[in-house]
């Protein structure tokens, strides 16, 4: 497709050209040089010059009869046309693989898929960085599965226990919808799972994470939590001479220690009661890196509610055993992932933790021995950068924060400063892949196969909303359902897109942890539920939210209790008397409330377990079909005052859009038919909508 001509100042490495198609950044785009062979670049960036569109291309170069890639010798000809680079020639010029580890589609291609070579992170480590809720659990969840498939072992480290429902297929229907896409099928991988867990945290199905309760004397300096005096180590060492030098256990150790007459004892025994108080030794049942790296089975290590000094306990003795059974060829290569690595390993400056120096170690010789590292991060500036320079291939998803970008550029070769500015701006589901061949790629990350545990990501108390991330209810009835239900002559009929604003609310309960879905009315602030079918709206939330706190106080103890007295009201809100009266009277005035003899009564309905109980379950998308979308007239900050009532522990909030169709007659009557039940809307027929719309 033809979508342009170059102009100006040219070279063999770079030119420009003036845009007459649809191109954007990071596009691959196709031109011939002076020897016609046909060469490929990239739009570094796009700017507008007055009336006219130019973009900066960045020479990739050509595939010369040896099938190696060449530059062009000469400059490009001013007046050349330029192409949108078919995905034969970028396949081609860019040497993309047909076999490995399927993560997804190229950026502004339908079918280029991207491969990862399993060999190079086994051989060359793998960092997958980003900043939270933008996907790199996913992406990392996406690499596992691929593992599985190709039957090669993985251990993972994982503190969230995020990874447990790769056992489980996805049933997503909004990312069910775009598997057709990617050319996958929802799939579970249970019996490919294996689950470790501490006594502390097991879960069903789940195997007992224990380990050798001998050590040498060295191990148990390095495994140390605690730093130690110099009387304290020497109270150690004394001690030590004494015991089986074929390993001893923290029993015997105590014992010794007790017998000792230094003051500096008493240090040392209670870092020795931490170690027991863990519960993760055992002399005769502890877990083999065998049992942990088997063909095919990703082993992960479930740290979820661990204290950290116990978990960088853990994640110690699992890489020292695996390392160590990896050199002595005891257990085929396998990958080793570390999930929130600033913990694990972080840079110094930011503290060292117990499992610091065997990552270092695993990172700098891993490679050799075939034990693969994949660090996982939302902060690169606090991990190890000389863990983090040892990852040949690396994958950013959204980075924002300067000191991460500038600890990327510091720690890894390759990274330009055009790829920063690239990754500072990438939607959710999309990558910037480096080291798996000479160019960056940009990646749209395939659907999982398997549910995954991390898609909802929400800091307490913190909004994650990302600009332009737009979700859309599919309409179920489209023009022939119409059509077909229509028997009046009509004038016409029109998809209409209605606002809505969704929050999704993490809260404590006597169970555990529980996630609701709040809608707001984006257009007059109601609270929104599902019933019978039917779209249904509160009456007065905006009313209420005005108020000040004690008249809101009064007014949601009517509208949650029913009918009382204003001497109930008063002893169950701790308030004077006379206050409650004198409130009373005002929302009596507002209507808001109505008096009869002595019982007060609220005129809001305002039912927030109704609301909760009939919450909307369709599933939604991130793209619409084609309809004309009302705008909003509700503000976040309006939404705020919403939160406020509810009090999530956490939430995450979006803007939505519930689809309507509006018909219009011959005769000048309207229906309103909502696009997913296919019934009328009664509630829309009686509100000025139509003055909204651009008919």
């Amino acid at each position: 497709m033809l979508i342009g001509r170059i102009v100006g100042k040219t070279s063999p490495e770079k030119f420009q050209f003036e845009v007459s198609g649809i191109i954007k950044k990071m596009d691959f785009v196709a031109t011939r040089d002076t020897e016609r062979h046909w060469v490929l670049g990239r739009v570094e960036g796009i700017y507008q010059d007055g009336s006219k569109t130019i973009a900066n291309v960045s020479v990739i170069g050509y595939t010369n009869k040896r099938g190696q890639v060449s530059m062009p010798k000469l400059p490009f000809k001013p007046g050349s046309f330029i192409y949108k680079a078919d995905d034969g020639l970028i396949k081609k010029v860019l040497g993309l693989k047909s076999t490995g580890l399927y993560i997804g589609l190229l950026d502004g291609s339908e079918n280029l898929k991207v491969h990862l070579d399993p060999k190079k992170l086994i051989t060359k480590h793998l960092a997958v960085l980003a900043k939270t809720g933008t996907g790199k659990s996913y992406f990392v969840s996406v690499i596992l599965e691929e593992f599985m498939e190709n039957n090669i072992p993985a251990v993972v480290i994982d503190p969230h226990g995020e990874y447990l429902t790769l056992q489980h297929e996805n049933k997503k229907q909004e990312e069910v919808n775009y598997m057709p896409r990617f050319d996958i099928k929802p799939k579970g991988y249970k019996k490919e799972l294996q689950l470790f867990c501490l006594e502390k945290n097991l879960v069903e199905g789940a195997k007992k994470l224990k380990f050798d309760g001998k050590f040498g004397y060295q191990e148990l300096f390095e495994m140390l939590p605690f730093r130690l005096t110099g009387n304290q180590l020497n109270v150690i060492y004394s001690v030590i001479r004494d015991i089986d030098e074929h390993g001893y256990t923290l029993e015997d150790l105590k014992q010794k220690v007790q017998q000792s007459t230094s003051r500096a004892k008493w240090g040392v025994l209670s870092v020795i009661d931490f170690l027991r108080s863990v519960n993760l030794f055992d002399t005769s049942r502890f877990i083999r890196p065998e049992d942990l790296v088997k063909k095919g089975k990703i082993s992960v290590i479930n740290l979820k509610g661990i204290e950290p000094d116990v978990q960088q306990l853990v994640t110690y003795k699992l890489a020292k055993m695996l390392f160590n059974a990896r050199k002595t060829n005891r257990i085929q290569p396998f990958l080793f992932v570390i999930e929130e690595a600033q913990n694990f390993c972080p840079e110094r400056g930011f503290g060292e933790a117990v499992s610091s120096r065997i990552l270092r170690t695993i990172a700098s010789e891993g490679r050799k021995f075939g034990m693969g590292l994949t660090i996982v991060s939302q902060r690169a500036a606090r991990v190890d950068k000389n863990v983090l320079s040892q990852c040949n291939t690396q994958v950013f998803l959204r980075v924002n924060n300067p000191n991460d970008l500038k600890a990327i550029v510091d720690s890894m070769e390759g990274v330009t400063h055009g790829i920063l500015a690239q990754i500072k701006t990438l939607p959710i589901g999309t990558a910037v892949v480096t080291g798996l061949i000479d160019q960056p790629l940009v990646v749209d990350v395939r659907i999982k196969r398997s549910n995954h545990g991390g898609t909802l990501t929400m800091p307490t108390r913190k909004i994650q909303e990302e600009e332009g991330d737009i979700l859309y209810f599919y309409p179920k009835f489209l023009e022939e359902d119409i059509k077909k239900s229509i028997r009046k002559k009509l004038e016409q009929f029109k998809l209409i897109y209605y606002p809505l604003w969704r929050l999704r609310c993490k809260f404590s309960t006597p169970e555990g942890e529980k996630i609701d879905n709040i809608f707001i009315d984006g257009l007059n602030g109601e609270l929104v539920f599902w019933k019978n079918d039917t779209l249904m709206r509160t009456s007065g939330l905006p009313s209420l939210l005005r108020l000040d706190m004690k008249k809101k106080a009064v007014l949601l103890f009517l509208t949650t209790y029913g009918m009382s007295s204003a001497g109930i009201i008063s002893k169950k809100l701790k308030m004077s008397e006379s206050g409650v009266n004198n409130i009373l009277v005002d929302l009596i005035r507002q209507d808001l409330v109505k008096k009869d003899k002595d019982i007060y009564k609220s005129m809001l309905n305002l039912n927030f377990g109704e609301i909760i109980e009939n919450q909307i379950t369709e599933s939604t998308v991130n793209y619409k079909y084609s309809g004309e979308m009302l705008d909003f007239n509700v503000t976040k900050e309006d939404t705020k005052k919403v939160l406020d009532l509810f009090r999530p522990n956490a939430f995450e909030r979006k803007k939505c859009y519930y689809p309507y169709w509006f018909i219009f007659y011959d005769d000048g009557n309207v229906d309103i038919v909502d696009a997913l039940t296919g019934k009328k809307d009664k509630f829309l027929m009686k509100t000025d909508i139509l003055d909204n719309l651009s008919i």
